[in-house]
Formats: C-alpha cells, structure tokens, sequence
C-alpha cells in the first residue's frame, strides 16, 4: 500500500468524494489508489456489497465536524483495503454470502428478528444455501418464501424493532436474485442489511459496527476461495499520519 498517496491527495471524511475538496471516504481511496479513472465509491476492485459495507462504517466512524480521527482513519482504510480483489466472483459465491448475511451467528441479520420471523428469514436463507450447493430450487419455492415473508412484513410495526423490520425486508427482497436484475437486487438487499445494522449496533457503537462490516468481508473472500489480504501495519499508517501533522505544522509556523 502506497501510504503516501492514501495521506496526500484525500483526508478521510463523511460522505462521498467531491473534486477538488481533498475529502472523500475510505473507498475512494482504494479507488485513487486502484487506478480508477473517476474516483468513486465502488472501485472496479472491489465488490459492491463489500464497499457498501466500508463507505457506511466510515460515515459512522467519521466525527461532528464529519472527519474521521488518525484512528478512525486506520480502520476505516483497513476495511476498505480488505475488499481489494473481491470483484467479480460467480453466482454461486454472491448466493452463499446472502446466506450468511441473513443467518450468520456472528454477524448475520437474524439477530435483529423478532421472534415470529426468525423461520422466514431461515428459511430463505436455506434456499440461498442451496443454489451455493448446485441445486437450484423450483421458482415456487421461491415464490412462497417471499409471501411468508411478506406477509410477516406486513403484519410488522417496524417502530417496534426498526432493525427487525430491515432484516426482514433484507431477506424477501433477496429472493429476487433468482431473476435477471442481480445487481439491482444485491444492492437493495445491502442497502436493507446495513439499515438493520445501523439501527441495531451502529449509531451506538461504530466499532462494534465496523467489527460486522470486517466480517461481512472476510465471508465474502472466504466463499469466494481467496487469500485474506495483507492488512496495512499500524506503524506504517501511524507514521503517515505523523507525516502529514508534520507538514500541517511547517505550513502552520509558514504562515504565522
């Protein structure tokens, strides 16, 4: 990692990149650095779910004033530079990960669910589970799962359990991904889960938010078959940071 082009051209903030702020978020580092031709919030390296996940925690970690902290910066770099080489992996793979995202134990959205939708959510987790398998299940079953969940979704007060309600709405919408609109889908279905997640960890704990975010990625490259990536050295970002201060304070007594 080239920490001195991650340091120079982009200080870590809330929000996407604009031109010629010198601000923008974590993933549109990994995009300057990745080569992109616009900076953008989903590097052509990265998957879109994956970078949904980073741009969301680094918005959480960010401050009043919407920048992040040298700390803050570290982790949200850190995830952000976790997604690299996710791009493109097969159905089967985006299927798994959909599956874990509903149930995992560690991270999974189920955790959010009233009790009474618990089986909804398994149970179209299952049939994710079986396409990963190989084995595509009939489209009426897929059909059926959606108006159970559906049905769960309409009898729901979402003030209730707001977090309940998106896991819920996270998991019919991801039966749509037997159809041909998969991106469009995907999307929606990790806009959802990062709702649930938000409202059930996040506002109140952007670290334990950003712990979810690292195992949603780490699922992803391990269904996917690829190597764990090799994490920046603290030192190494400590010493970019220390870096930067230093020319902020030449600058300082420059102008003084």
């Amino acid at each position: 990692m080239d920490l001195d082009r991650i340091t120079n051209p982009l200080r870590l903030a809330k929000g996407p990149h604009q031109p010629g702020t010198g601000a923008g978020c974590a993933m549109n580092v990994i995009s300057y650095i990745n080569g992109d031709s616009k900076i953008t919030d989903y590097p052509a390296c990265s998957a879109r779910p994956l970078a949904a996940f980073v741009q969301s925690c680094n918005d959480l970690l960010a401050g009043p004033g919407g920048y992040l902290t040298p700390e803050n910066s570290i982790i949200a770099l850190d995830l952000g530079w976790q997604t690299v080489g996710t791009a493109g992996v097969s159905r089967r793979v985006v299927h798994a990960w959909v599956a874990e995202l509903l149930t995992s134990p560690t991270w999974g959205l189920v955790r959010y669910a009233k009790i009474t939708t618990i089986k909804a959510i398994a149970d179209i987790a299952e049939l994710h589970r079986r396409v990963a398998r190989g084995t595509m299940p009939s489209l009426a079953s897929w059909h059926t799962a959606y108006d159970i969940a559906m049905g769960e979704a309409n009898a729901f007060v979402p003030a209730s359990n707001p977090a309940g309600f998106y896991a819920l709405q996270a998991a019919h919408q991801s039966t749509e991904l037997v159809e041909d609109r998969r991106q469009a889908t995907l999307d929606a279905v990790t806009g959802s889960a990062l709702r649930a997640h938000m409202l059930g960890t996040g506002i109140d704990s952007p670290i334990r938010y950003a712990q979810f975010t690292s195992e949603a990625i780490q699922s992803w490259r391990r269904l996917a078959g690829l190597p764990q990536p090799k994490r920046a050295a603290r030192h190494q970002l400590a010493g970019a940071e220390t870096r930067r201060k230093d020319r902020a304070r030449r600058l300082a007594r420059t102008s003084a």
